[in-house]
């Protein structure tokens, strides 16, 4: 059913119209759940699925959660044709938007055919099957898409879902502005850049150095540089210290002048901050308050892969091309049985 040297299963749950499995993937080290779903047609059997896979989520927070299937319903009425029941269906739309949306879930762009369900007879066709994620699995697998496969003896598609990672080429050398007000940066740069011993044209040799300096930044930015908000957090600590001495008896001239320098180092400290941020975010954003928080980087990513071309609508088959570099889920798929 999976690569163990991929996943590795822990336990698993069995449930009136699904099946979860509990496990850790070894790439990211973090639980993961993948649930099967095969909801029933009746309305109130669905919402009893939906209730049961919310209580499960909510106690199994901070997971990896991947839930495919046959969901037996439709986000709007654009992913069902052939349907007249306009009463069940608004109920059934409002209770799986419902859902979808309290349990912080993300659909995943569908790359192929949009319905997934077909009537043998031809007058009814629906996107009963679908794969919904967590922001958690979209950071590991960021480029997540679920790809509708053709069908054959089933009434239903096949959906297997795969995460591209496309090849643009060697990174760039990249540096955070902030890096230049720190004191010993330069000298740094410049003692370690001559001590790089390389072989080849000025090309090459530039390559080298800059691909060892580098992982050197990295350890300065570690080490040295440090986390600009636990730093901020610790000079705020020592100023309180000092102030509620202030308040109890006079300073002495060292303790003066100790605040004096925490001071400074607070308004260099915000000043790095603010750097980084201006760096990392737009200016709108860097203007209403946004710090590039998990809620923001969510959005992009969701903005992103919603805002991609999926297909070309016409007489031009669907596909997409793949460039050489690619990574994939492969093994997870899902096709439903007889259900409408």
């Amino acid at each position: 059913m999976w690569c163990e040297d991929v996943f590795s299963y822990e336990s698993h749950v069995v449930g009136k119209g699904f099946i979860a499995v509990f496990g850790k993937v070894h790439k990211s080290d973090l639980s993961c759940v993948v649930v099967n779903v095969y909801s029933a047609c009746n309305m109130s059997e669905k919402k009893t699925l939906w209730e049961e896979l919310t209580v499960l989520k909510q106690a199994c927070h901070g997971s990896m959660w991947c839930l495919c299937g046959d969901f037996n319903a439709v986000r709007n009425r654009s992913e069902r044709k052939g349907i007249r029941d306009r009463v069940v269906q608004s109920r059934e739309i409002e209770g799986f938007n419902n859902f979808i949306d309290s349990n912080a879930l993300l659909d995943l762009p569908v790359v192929g055919k949009i319905f997934t369900w077909f009537k043998a007879d031809g007058s009814a066709k629906s996107r009963l099957d679908r794969v919904l994620v967590s922001d958690e699995w979209l950071e590991v697998w960021p480029m997540s898409k679920q790809y509708v496969q053709k069908r054959e003896v089933s009434d239903h598609c096949a959906i297997v879902v795969k995460a591209v990672d496309k090849d643009w080429g060697p990174k760039p050398f990249r540096s955070i502005d902030a890096w230049f007000m720190e004191k010993g940066l330069s000298k740094m740069v410049e003692d370690k850049w001559v001590s790089y011993v390389t072989q080849g044209s000025a090309l090459q040799k530039m390559k080298v150095k800059l691909k060892c300096l580098k992982g050197d930044l990295k350890i300065w930015n570690r080490d040295v540089y440090g986390n600009l908000h636990k730093t901020k957090e610790g000079i705020l600590k020592e100023i309180e210290v000092l102030d509620c001495k202030d308040c109890v008896e006079d300073l002495t001239e060292p303790d003066k002048l100790r605040r004096y320098d925490l001071v400074g180092k607070l308004m260099l400290t915000d000043k790095k901050i603010d750097s980084l941020i201006c760096q990392k975010a737009r200016a709108c954003w860097f203007k209403n308050g946004d710090s590039c928080t998990k809620f923001y980087n969510s959005s992009l990513r969701w903005r992103r892969l919603r805002n991609e071309v999926k297909r070309v609508v016409g007489s031009v088959a669907y596909e997409q091309t793949i460039c050489p570099k690619e990574g994939s889920l492969g093994s997870l798929c899902y096709c439903g049985e007889g259900s409408g």
